[in-house]
């Protein structure tokens, strides 16, 4: 038997496999710095190829899905993907082959897409009142773009209000008949709270300006906390 020739082989065979691996890509626009954290580290101890990517996720993903090629992966990865998904505080995950009527790569590539609606980009339609001063009250964002609150001393009915993202914060501003405006500026954190169905992911607008408007709604931190 000609070892040599065998050494080479497996050695051939072994450095095509690690080259097949399959690579995940992923669309992380709605993921906090600590979900994006534990999910790297979760992927390199599963010894899973990954690569980030810095598209938009596709408005149609509202639950996060693995797309990927028939026969590239077994259905074991797909549960452990599941799993780790699972781990980061989201109870839905959706796994389907590539259409070439959507979103796909070639073969040997996965696409994981996390949901922009839990992204910075989306002022969530319940939002969460609170550090006001007073009392903490809910407010619904209406599809017709009202605010309606409840609970609340604050009667928002008939206000024009409107929002606008940037970078790393966004402004609410409230605007009179005459044409003016009041605005508050509010800093995005995006975290995990916890709830009696768990730890779930949330995104807190934190007041940077000062609190002491006659528009009370101005002096409150707004929080969001996202059930699936």
């Amino acid at each position: 038997m000609n070892f040599k020739h065998l050494s080479t082989s497996v050695i051939g065979l072994l450095v095509l496999s690690a080259c097949q691996q399959p690579v995940v890509h992923i669309y992380h626009e709605g993921l906090s710095d600590t979900q994006r954290f534990q999910l790297k580290q979760q992927l390199e101890q599963q010894q899973i190829n990954y690569e980030f990517t810095e598209l938009a996720t596709p408005d149609k993903y509202n639950t996060p899905h693995l797309l990927y090629f028939p026969g590239d992966v077994t259905e074991a990865y797909i549960q452990n993907v599941e799993r780790i998904v699972k781990g980061l505080g989201f109870d839905r995950f959706d796994s389907q082959v590539f259409s070439h009527t959507g979103h796909y790569y070639t073969k040997g590539n996965l696409g994981l897409y996390f949901p922009s609606a839990y992204s910075e980009r989306v002022l969530p339609e319940l939002l969460f009142a609170h550090n006001c001063g007073d009392q903490d009250f809910q407010i619904h964002i209406k599809t017709n773009g009202q605010w309606t609150a409840m609970n609340s001393p604050i009667d928002l009915k008939g206000l024009d209000l409107k929002w606008e993202f940037y970078e790393t914060f966004f402004k609410l501003r409230r605007y009179f008949d005459d044409g003016t405006f009041q605005q508050q500026v509010y800093q995005i954190k995006q975290h995990q709270v916890r709830t009696l169905q768990g730890y779930k992911p949330a995104v807190t607008y934190e007041v940077l300006g000062h609190r002491d408007y006659s528009f009370s709604l101005f002096n409150c931190d707004l929080q969001a906390i996202f059930a699936d």
